[in-house]
């Protein structure tokens, strides 16, 4: 949740005093709240930035768009689950945070507008199949501030699961490619929250708790390794998130934005704004077929 923002122009000298000129006789100063008003957590700044952020993924309002987050298709893939449904159990009070989700029955479904019994069975189905996602999706589902996809995903391949991410210190997390302080502090923030420890708590207990185990992973030919992709458009056979995974599973970077870090824009029918920013920073561009012979014999490294 975010409490407060204000322009560069604000915060400039000249801003300050404008503000200041402009501010009626006898006003106090604005203080900024230290703890969330909706749940009482303490509240998350920072350096950088003015705004401040209430880290609690049970917090009431936010919850809403926190269970909608969760079970997204780049998340715990909960089919049935939209902001409707979420909004329902909510107002209803039948879940309190995204672990309650692993405890509902159809029965407690009945009571909702809209629900009959093979719908509300359908739901909880979807629900008990989503314990199968891996490590990931789980924590992108988590709804951590500056946590992606692709940095779920890195952090996923470092830490190999919940405990030990929940475990790692600053300095642990800030050895992983792409994660600076700020991003790093975010995570720490957010595993030292206790109710989102006691969210941890919760999913491990209903069985929500995937692992990485690079030992059972089967080998195959790591021909994209160090390479990084960016996916646009939609592509003939592949779904986004197959080419994602086959990109990673040998050992490419699947991202999410065109940089110069980019190596290849993986180009589909109707793209968006990736492909002129392609373009403008010389990027290689292919189309899923390339993608294949790419996975299939890795780049010519000699050019």
């Amino acid at each position: 949740m975010r409490f407060l923002t204000r322009s560069k122009w604000a915060g400039s000298p000249s801003g300050r005093r404008h503000c200041l000129e402009a501010r009626p006789k006898g006003v106090e100063p604005y203080q900024l709240p230290d703890h969330c008003p909706s749940c009482g957590e303490p509240l998350e700044r920072n350096e950088e930035e003015v705004a401040v952020y209430c880290v609690n993924a049970s917090c009431p309002a936010q919850l809403v768009r926190n269970v909608e987050h969760f079970a997204s298709r780049g998340a715990m893939d909960i089919e049935g689950l939209g902001i409707r449904v979420a909004e329902q159990l909510i107002a209803d009070r039948v879940i309190g945070d995204v672990a309650d989700l692993y405890i509902l029955k159809p029965d407690d479904l009945l009571e909702l507008d809209g629900f009959g019994e093979k719908r509300a069975e359908n739901l909880i189905e979807s629900i008990a199949a989503s314990k199968a996602q891996p490590l990931p999706r789980l924590i992108n589902g988590l709804g951590i501030r500056t946590v992606g996809e692709t940095v779920a995903g890195d952090l996923a391949r470092e830490f190999g699961s919940l405990e030990q991410l929940s475990n790692a210190t600053l300095e642990q997390l800030e050895q992983v490619e792409g994660i600076g302080p700020v991003v790093a502090t975010t995570i720490v923030d957010w595993m030292h929250t206790p109710a989102n420890q006691k969210l941890l708590e919760k999913l491990k207990a209903s069985g929500v708790w995937p692992e990485e185990d690079h030992a059972q992973k089967p080998q195959v030919p790591q021909t994209l390794a160090g390479l990084t992709f960016v996916i646009t458009g939609t592509l003939p056979t592949w779904s986004r998130e197959e080419a994602k995974e086959a990109i990673e599973r040998h050992g490419g970077k699947a991202t999410g934005s065109v940089s110069s870090k980019t190596d290849y824009l993986v180009l589909g029918e109707s793209p968006g704004s990736k492909l002129r920013k392609a373009q403008e920073l010389d990027v290689a561009i292919i189309d899923e077929e390339n993608l294949r012979k790419l996975i299939g014999s890795g780049p010519d490294r000699s050019a």
